[in-house]
């Protein structure tokens, strides 16, 4: 019952009752990962979708950038971490997943083989992961409960295109 309790609190279960997320909850894996850890690179094959129970997660991508564009990016002062130069060169941060929220989403409803991106722990965290062949099942089994999970994707992708929309007019206004 633990395990349900946790899961209850998960953004993306948010339109489920009880019972739907007991449902749920045996085909879901608990995984932990330290600070640094990596959850998955680019280019590894996808899983599923992540739960974050406690931590935080960053999504990232290494950018292959040329002189110029390098220059460019340090002449308008687009000084923010989610463009940024580290020790492994430059990368974009799209997000940091925290407590109750999810990713992994679009490897699922896309279908893909390989991340596009990488996601690393940025403190010890706790995540449950639905894997990719289960969701399938749960589709297929439960299609009526399965609707109220995309419902739960589908509001916290228009979020993310809400958050993409800020951080593109605020590139473009060099602040």
């Amino acid at each position: 019952m633990a395990l349900v309790d946790e899961l209850v609190k998960q953004s993306l279960f948010e339109g489920l009752n009880e019972m739907e997320v007991s449902e749920i909850a045996q085909y879901v894996e608990e995984r932990i990962y330290t600070k640094g850890g990596f959850v998955f690179k680019e280019g590894d094959s996808t899983s599923g979708i992540y739960m974050v129970t406690t931590g935080k997660i960053e999504i990232k991508r290494k950018l292959q950038l040329d002189t110029k564009t390098k220059m460019l990016i340090m002449l308008r002062n687009i000084q923010s971490d989610e463009v940024r130069h580290t020790s492994h060169g430059w990368e974009n941060r799209f997000a940091t997943v925290e407590k109750g929220q999810f990713f992994g989403e679009l490897s699922v409803i896309e279908n893909r083989k390989k991340h596009s991106a990488e996601a690393v722990s940025v403190e010890e965290s706790h995540l449950f992961l639905l894997k990719a062949e289960d969701f399938n099942k749960l589709e297929t089994a439960s299609p009526l409960m399965m609707v109220k999970v995309m419902r739960a994707i589908a509001k916290g992708m228009s979020s993310n295109v809400r958050l993409l929309d800020k951080r593109i007019l605020k590139a473009l206004m060099g602040n």
